[in-house]
């Protein structure tokens, strides 16, 4: 999830989004983390957590992605790309054609 997150370019002004979103306290560990800054940092410090607080951490992290990807989207995306992820289930893909 962290080199997800990286990949959408997931900035400290996702997180508080995030963290609403994804239902926990903003004071747990991991939201805590994703919202200081230099975000490649904190995610590292993020996989780095014990087992326990890495639990708590998968549903902010996909939803960091989720803000990240879904910015992305609207700015990069909005008149078409050739991101294939941004076509799955559409019926449009590669997949389309052999089925």
């Amino acid at each position: 999830m962290r080199e997800y997150c990286i990949q959408a370019r997931a900035t400290v002004e996702d997180a508080p989004e995030s963290i609403r979103s994804a239902g926990i306290r903003p004071t747990h560990t991991p939201a805590v983390l994703i919202a200081r800054g230099q975000m490649s940092v904190q995610l590292a410090k993020v996989v780095g957590l014990p087992q326990d607080e890495r639990v708590k951490a998968f549903r902010p992290l996909v939803a960091l992605l989720g803000v990240a990807d879904r910015r992305r989207r609207e700015r990069f995306c909005a008149a078409g790309c050739s991101h294939a992820w941004h076509r799955l289930g559409t019926g449009t893909g590669p997949e389309a054609a052999t089925g």
